[in-house]
């Protein structure tokens, strides 16, 4: 069996991790960690090499995510193969396409639970690929009483925001 996991951030990550540890999955499944991030074109940064600053943090600070989460599921559960990649396009696109080459059975997604007149504006990712997807799919839902409980060091941070903090 194979399992998508794409990851926005952090919170996901660790929402999605715990529900594949709890999973009751064959052994030997395959979990498959993706996070996908904009081309460099749509980075944000004035000049060329200010974007590619931002895309290459961005590169580095997912890679410590999926390579942290990777850890702590391998760590938990022996019995699954997990595996990371950062890709790059927009995330419908990217899930998607991954979806159809890799042809996991699952997509497993978080969701922000955006309704109303915010979902219309801002968009739903895993409403999308709810849709659209060529397998089955589950929406993670984090529970408000945990969005607030994260904790973050100075290395979670890019380094263009350490400025701020």
């Amino acid at each position: 069996m194979k399992v998508l996991l794409p990851i926005s951030d952090e919170l996901f990550g660790e929402a999605l991790s715990r529900f594949t540890q709890k999973h009751n999955w064959p052994e030997g499944t395959e979990i498959k960690l993706i996070n996908v991030i904009a081309p460099l074109e749509r980075q944000p940064g004035r000049t060329k090499e200010e974007k590619e600053k931002v895309f290459q943090n961005e590169r580095i600070h997912f890679g410590r995510v999926l390579s942290r989460i990777q850890t702590r599921m391998q760590r938990k559960r022996p019995d699954l193969i997990v595996s990371y990649d950062i890709l790059v396009g927009t995330p419908t696109a990217e899930i998607l396409s991954l979806a159809e080459n890799w042809q996991p059975s699952m997509i497993v997604m978080g969701s922000h639970g955006r309704t109303g007149l915010e979902r219309m504006i801002l968009g739903s990712v895993s409403f999308y690929i709810a849709s659209h997807a060529p397998c089955s799919f589950t929406i993670v839902k984090i529970p408000d009483s945990e969005i607030l409980d994260i904790e973050l060091d100075e290395s979670d941070l890019p380094n263009e925001m350490k400025t701020y903090v």
